[in-house]
């Protein structure tokens, strides 16, 4: 047993007055006040719409996605998982799959009515009602609409559309809405009418800045925002930005912030900070997720744009291009290539697996398989909530209080070693379909501390219901984290039926003491004492319970799965379910005549999904995983078919003339052990 487990009170940054948890690095926020942004300001009457606990703000949080989306002047593409984002209980989350995009109507309305900017350029005599039809279904409040519509006034992206309503016919002009609208951001600058957007007769101006957004009155076609462009925030989020505050673009500030590094920042709880991004509940979802589609899709561009300027080809191949006539490197190796440097992507994940199991030939089998999920109730969590907030309208305190919390398990287990010496480890992070993160550790003890027979197995994993009479606290713990269920005859349609059977093969069987199963996954002690538990109106006992480490549960409150890897069999399937990689799904990419290359960014970007919880992780550049000690990747080829790398338009004759490129590792231990006898007493592996 242990006591229960508390986070330090946080501290605040002396540069910045951002709040920073226990664990986060003074870096965390600012980079030591080497970012510097201004705070976003918002009128009284919309603070309160976020911050008050009247039936007005109450209406408008609840819907906040729709009333943005109503006031939106771009309109808003993604694949969303709408079973989750429409859910009338539980944790709500927003995921969303593939890339997204923001787009401009054209200029003239559709038979349909006015949509997006058009709204406040067309029919404003009815614009309140007009606004409503957008999304008839919500009932959405008029007053509120009203409201809303006098708040955004002063928003100079509104203040030029709804100037266009006084031109009467829209024929012949040009609409140029600037893609970077260029104010200091360190300081509040809320951009003008005249910054942000002209407009042209056509055919009479050439002089106009070529990364505007141009529409013209003849076009019926949407004109994409491209993610880097700095109007790409305030048109899409006007609620959030009602001033039209300008968002990231490439050129944000004189000391160039990045993408990440500026988001980062604006995602921080600062006091007395009257910024309403961190109150927004479900938009504050969409939003973290958008961002970080586009931070990830700067990166993917940046490989996109470096596949022909650095490049690997077989070496064999580099002699049948010569052969073939080809003397420039721009003319191979054409395939698209997610290079395993990109983190979380298939390369990445497979080179992880590979190097997880390369520590299991070096140390043995792993002994214990670790599982810890957020808990949303935590104290340090519900402590930062403002009044009328749920844990699930503020992803950024459960995946910020979450990793504080890891931190600590990790001192537990691999600086206190309170299980035993531990010779290697990998834990990968994981996000679940409803959001919330959660930890899978594999860990090898020492052989001093190894785990082998069932009576160390019960001092270690337990799988019963404890004594309330002795262990009130934890018997407690056990019933809110670590109860299975009900499943099977008790509830067929839990998420982990599959084809009739639990998936997870609960309720498991009794049994008087702890042996190791045919199949090498232990069978726990689950004695038969007639000790049962009400869960979810269903009377309980010890077949539901889920292994757990009796001192990992009382300190971290949270379900905290702990499992003896028993067998290779086991170990093998751990390590890929560990390793599968993150949410997605499968897509075929289809070529036309031979004469388009495989694409395997295009694939990553269209199959995998993006939560809230998961977006913020990678925006805080939190680690998805950890492996120690490192691994070493050994070459391995047949003759002359090395990895070459080469720039593009170098000399083909010439990369073969080079010495060193025909070098590799592999080709390496093959001449010393030509050369020294006593080389060919020791492996490859231990060679090198």
């Amino acid at each position: 047993m242990s006591e229960l487990y508390f986070l330090e009170h946080p501290r605040s940054c002396i540069y910045c007055n951002a709040k920073i948890f226990q664990f986060e690095p003074p870096t965390f926020c600012c980079y030591n006040g080497e970012v510097q942004l201004a705070p976003t300001k918002v009128n009284e009457e919309l603070y309160e719409l976020f911050n008050s606990c009247s039936s007005n703000s109450n209406e408008f949080r609840s819907k906040i996605r729709a009333y943005n989306s109503i006031f939106a002047f771009t309109s808003f593409g993604a694949h969303i998982d709408n079973n989750l984002a429409n859910a009338r209980k539980g944790i709500y989350t927003f995921r969303a799959q593939g890339q997204i995009y923001h787009s401009l109507p054209p200029i003239t309305k559709s038979s349909n009515g006015p949509c997006y900017f058009q709204l406040y350029i067309y029919d404003t005599d009815a614009e309140t009602k007009n606004r409503l039809n957008v999304l008839e279904d919500l009932n959405l409040s008029e007053g509120l609409v009203k409201k809303l519509m006098d708040i955004l006034s002063g928003n100079p992206y509104a203040q030029f559309f709804r100037s266009l309503s006084n031109r009467g016919i829209l024929e012949n002009l040009q609409i140029h809405i600037r893609s970077d609208v260029r104010v200091d951001q360190r300081v509040y600058n809320a951009p003008t009418m005249s910054q942000v957007a002209a407009i042209w007769i056509e055919g009479k101006s050439t002089d106009f800045i070529e990364r505007d957004i141009i529409l013209t009155s003849h076009s019926g076609t949407y004109r994409k925002i491209k993610h880097y462009f700095g109007c790409y925030d305030p048109l899409q989020y006007p609620i959030l930005f009602p001033n039209g505050e300008v968002g990231w673009h490439q050129k944000s500030s004189k000391k160039r912030v990045s993408c990440r590094e500026y988001y980062s920042y604006k995602l921080q709880i600062r006091e007395n900070d009257k910024s309403v991004i961190l109150y927004a509940g479900r938009l504050l979802h969409q939003y973290v997720v958008d961002m970080y589609v586009k931070i990830e899709t700067s990166r993917l561009d940046f490989f996109r744009q470096n596949q022909q300027t650095i490049r690997s080809d077989l070496y064999k191949g580099i002699i049948d291009s010569v052969a073939a006539g080809e003397t420039l490197t721009n003319n191979t190796g054409q395939k698209v290539i997610l290079p395993p440097s990109f983190i979380g992507g298939p390369r990445d994940m497979r080179r992880r697996y590979l190097d997880a199991m390369a520590l299991c030939q070096r140390f043995g089998k792993p002994d214990l398989f670790i599982t810890m999920t957020c808990n949303p109730d935590w104290k340090e969590i519900q402590n930062e909530l403002k009044p009328g907030q749920m844990a699930q309208d503020r992803p950024d305190l459960t995946t910020r209080i979450f990793r504080s919390k890891l931190q600590d398990l990790k001192d537990q287990l691999f600086k206190k070693s309170i299980f035993g010496g531990v010779a290697a480890h990998v834990y990968v992070i994981e996000f679940q379909k409803r959001g919330l993160p959660h930890a899978h550790f594999l860990i090898i003890l020492k052989t001093a501390f190894k785990i082998t027979v069932p009576v160390q197995f019960d001092r270690i994993v337990s799988a019963e219901l404890p004594d309330p009479s002795k262990y009130k606290r934890l018997h407690e713990l056990v019933v809110k984290h670590m109860m299975h269920g009900p499943c099977g005859n008790l509830n067929k349609n839990n998420a982990c039926m599959k084809k009739g059977l639990c998936k997870n093969k609960y309720p498991r069987s009794f049994s008087s003491q702890t042996i190791v199963g045919d199949d090498s996954y232990p069978i726990y002690r689950r004695r038969n004492d007639g000790q049962q538990v009400k869960v979810r109106n269903k009377y309980l006992d010890n077949r539901w319970v889920i292994p757990y480490n009796p001192y990992l549960l009382s300190r971290y409150n949270c379900h905290i799965n702990v499992e003896i890897c028993s067998g290779i069999k086991a170990v093998k399937y751990i390590y890929k379910y560990i390793y599968k990689g993150h949410d997605k799904i499968s897509v075929s990419i289809s070529q036309k005549n031979g004469e388009q290359p495989f694409d395997e960014i295009q694939q990553y970007q269209d199959g995998r999904w993006v939560s809230a919880p998961e977006a913020l992780w990678r925006i805080f550049e939190f680690d998805l995983n950890e492996m120690y000690p490192s691994v070493c990747n050994l070459q391995l080829h047949l003759e002359d078919q090395q990895s070459v790398y080469y720039k593009d338009n170098q000399n083909l004759v010439d990369i073969l003339k080079s010495n060193a490129r025909k070098k590799s590792m592999l080709t390496e231990f093959f001449r010393i052990n030509k050369s020294n006898s006593e080389a060919k007493k020791y492996l490859y592996i231990t060679l090198c």
